[in-house]
């Protein structure tokens, strides 16, 4: 075989991986366990709100979440040495070492560190199933949810042409006209989110970035889809020209 067909050979097979559900590369988890000097729950949301600022939505990353010690669970194997957890999964290495040197992650270092008496931080390539060809996961609207109408505050978990994927976890207002005999059947569900045909809209939602937490403005009409129906005061701000 010639050097020309073993260049190509590598190069259909590379590009074929991802068609058939096998990863180039394990993904890499990254979780951080800060300890505060002053072990406040102030200090804890200041932290957890310059994780969500700085740390979120980085190319390549395919997880983000961050929050505090669980107080209430306090077993003999419970590390509690630790105030503020960040997770992070990354789509391979390249992408984790391109976070470390990003300037929004060094200037979370360098706004954050003299609050911190100690940082732990565990990096671990993730398994692979070896399952080859299995299906996405159907996003689908549970049957006691359907026709909602209200607000939902959840995280992006996932992007894709002009729609988000979000995993709900909180119905923060139901409106009148909503029929939903049990919205709270959308909590920890990932649901499919349509920006529908408005500018505005469509513009925030190529905007959110991956592991954002967001609140909107949705319903239900049909098929397995929400609908942003209107932005909020903030985010029209946000998507302004």
């Amino acid at each position: 075989m010639t050097r020309g067909r073993i260049a190509l050979f590598v190069l259909v097979v590379t590009l074929c991986l991802p068609w058939l559900g096998i990863a180039a590369e394990p993904q890499l988890a990254h979780m951080v366990y800060f300890q505060l000097k002053e072990r406040t729950v102030k200090g804890q949301d200041k932290l957890i709100a310059a994780c969500q600022q700085y740390l979120s939505g980085h190319e390549g990353t395919v997880y983000f979440s961050v929050g505090a010690l669980a107080k209430d669970l306090d077993r003999e194997v419970n590390d509690r040495g630790f105030d503020v957890a960040l997770n992070l999964v990354f789509r391979n290495k390249a992408a984790h070492d391109a976070y470390l040197t990003h300037p929004r992650h060094l200037k979370f270092i360098a706004e954050n560190r003299k609050d911190w008496s100690g940082v732990r931080v565990f990096d671990s390539y993730l398994a692979v199933s070896g399952k080859v060809g299995k299906a996405a996961k159907r996003l689908e609207i549970p049957q006691p949810a359907t026709a909602f109408a209200g607000m939902l505050h959840g995280v992006v978990v996932d992007k894709r042409a002009g729609q988000l994927v979000m995993e709900v976890g909180k119905v923060t207002r139901e409106w009148k006209h909503s029929k939903a005999k049990d919205a709270t059947a959308l909590v920890g569900q990932q649901v499919a989110v349509q920006a529908g045909k408005h500018e505005p809209i469509r513009r925030f939602v190529d905007q959110v970035k991956l592991g954002e937490s967001i609140a909107l403005n949705v319903a239900h009409k049909e098929g397995d889809v929400l609908v942003i129906l209107e932005l909020t005061p903030d985010q029209r701000e946000r998507v302004k020209p």
